[in-house]
């Protein structure tokens, strides 16, 4: 009985906070020009939102403040819901989950990933071994998601623990359970394929300033980021957090070879379909370069991000095998993390609320900050975005993180020379750069969450992996991107 009052008492604070923070906004406070009352309104929606987001749950809260922000009436509810919910990267995001659970499902993600753990040339030799391992982990994170890469090569791993001996508590299982999220979260920032807060990004690109951002261009500007990247993670494993792999010599790689069963119908099937949306997504820069094919290419551009993995994923379910569909659609909705469906349906509306002239949110903001940031070169601006993305995503959700876009390009507009199509960009790859605290997005927790990583280690070497991204945003992609993208 007292556990229930205990449990009572806190959901009343929650209550309490959220009210609070609403009526203190909405009602009390004063709206600063060109602030309306209407926008000090969301600014309480929103704050409580945040409290609830981080306090409760990302689920419910985020249909709540669209619900509330409908009730405002700094917009009319159609126009929200065509922002937020009618936006295609909510599809998109449907889809590509369900895309990520039937390749793990078929066992297509686990073959790719042995093929590399297991050639021939890693017997005996500990640290290309675990080189390979992680080139596994971050080439399938650059078209498949951080949770779902997580978690099969943590799987892995912990059979290789068996075979070699570690356990819980020595520092190589610490250093690689830790690293293959960091590993695979790293990657997803490269690419936009199944990465959904990138598209979400282009989406407000292509508002803002007309500009239609590419997945082969954005890839071409942050590719030669990602080789530095991963460099300078094999650096760290070796040269500063230095764990012992001897054991490792001693993993019998024939018999982690065999436990990968031969090619099935399933496997080759999802890989063709899944290899069809990839080239639909990423290839109609190239395929427009041949003379008699510009028609093909405008048209697969014009599918945007959403429509072909729809169709994969109604084509995957027409398809049976043994009287079995290869998508079994309720057990993947049964699967799917709705919550970040809904969490993200609410941030796509952010940015669009933001700046509304209803609230005046981006205008008051803009001339509070542009005194403090006037001075600044577009670089040293761009390194404060930046810094400010990657570090508060290692805190708050990076989807969270990403709907800062709103916030953020009105200012790069005031700063002379800055071009905010490389700023947003740059937000677009550094809310997926969460390495130091669990908090930072779904997979981030899964290393201390089990036991194989302390929480003091994650954040130790999860800092220094932060300060190695930010540079190499800085010296390999912005200079690259100012090229593809000129403003």
């Amino acid at each position: 009985m007292a556990k229930k009052a205990v449990t009572n008492r806190g959901w009343l604070i929650d209550v309490a906070v959220f009210a609070g923070l609403y009526v203190l906004f909405a009602l009390i406070l004063p709206a600063p020009a060109p602030m309306t009352r209407g926008g000090m309104t969301v600014v309480g929606i929103l704050c409580g939102t945040v409290y609830l987001w981080i306090k409760v749950d990302i689920g419910w809260p985020s249909m709540l403040f669209l619900g509330l922000i409908g009730l405002s009436g700094v917009t009319s509810p159609s126009a929200l819901f065509q922002q937020t919910w009618g936006n295609t990267m909510v599809p998109f995001l449907i889809s590509a989950f369900m895309l990520n659970l039937v390749m793990a499902d078929t066992g297509l993600t686990r073959r790719f990933a042995m093929f590399f753990i297991t050639r021939k040339m890693n017997r005996g030799k500990p640290w290309r071994l675990l080189t390979m391992f992680f080139l596994a982990v971050m080439l399938m994170g650059l078209v498949s998601t951080s949770s779902a890469i997580t978690v099969m090569f943590m799987a892995i791993a912990e059979e290789i623990f068996k075979m070699t001996g570690y356990k819980k508590g020595e520092r190589l299982p610490e250093a690689m359970m830790v690293g293959i999220f960091w590993v695979a979260q790293g990657a997803m920032a490269f690419t936009p394929i199944s990465h959904v807060l990138i598209p979400m990004v282009f989406e407000y690109l292509l508002a803002d300033f007309g500009v239609t951002v590419t997945y082969s261009r954005y890839t071409l500007g942050f590719i030669g980021c990602g080789a530095a990247f991963f460099i300078g993670w094999i650096l760290l494993l070796r040269f500063v957090i230095k764990p012992d792999v001897g054991k490792l010599a001693g993993l019998d790689i024939e018999e982690l070879k065999a436990t990968v069963k031969p090619w099935t119908r399933q496997e080759k099937t999802i890989l063709v379909v899944y290899l069809a949306v990839i080239c639909l997504w990423c290839f109609p820069d190239l395929i427009g370069l041949i003379p008699g094919l510009e028609g093909l290419a405008s048209w697969m551009s014009s599918l945007g991000s959403a429509v072909p993995p729809m169709v994969a994923c109604g084509v995957l379910c027409f398809i049976h095998f043994d009287g079995k569909p290869m998508m079994d659609f309720k057990d993947c909705c049964r699967r799917i993390p709705w919550n970040s469906v809904f969490m993200m349906a609410s941030v796509m509306g952010m940015a669009y609320i933001f700046g509304l002239e209803s609230c005046g949110i981006t205008a008051w903001i803009t001339s509070a900050i542009e005194p403090v940031i006037g001075g600044l070169s577009p670089v040293v601006f761009t390194l404060v975005v930046c810094a400010f993305v990657v570090i508060a995503t290692d805190f708050i959700s990076n989807t969270l993180i990403a709907s800062m876009y709103a916030i953020i390009i009105p200012i790069a507009l005031t700063i002379e020379g800055c071009n905010p199509i490389v700023v947003g960009l740059l937000i677009a790859a550094g809310c997926n750069s969460s390495f130091s605290f669990p908090s930072g997005c779904p997979a981030a927790s899964m290393a201390t969450g089990g036991g194989w990583t302390r929480v003091g280690f994650q954040f130790k070497y999860g800092m220094l992996l932060d300060f190695w991204i930010i540079a190499m945003y800085m010296l390999t992609a912005y200079p690259i991107l100012q090229i593809l993208f000129p403003y």
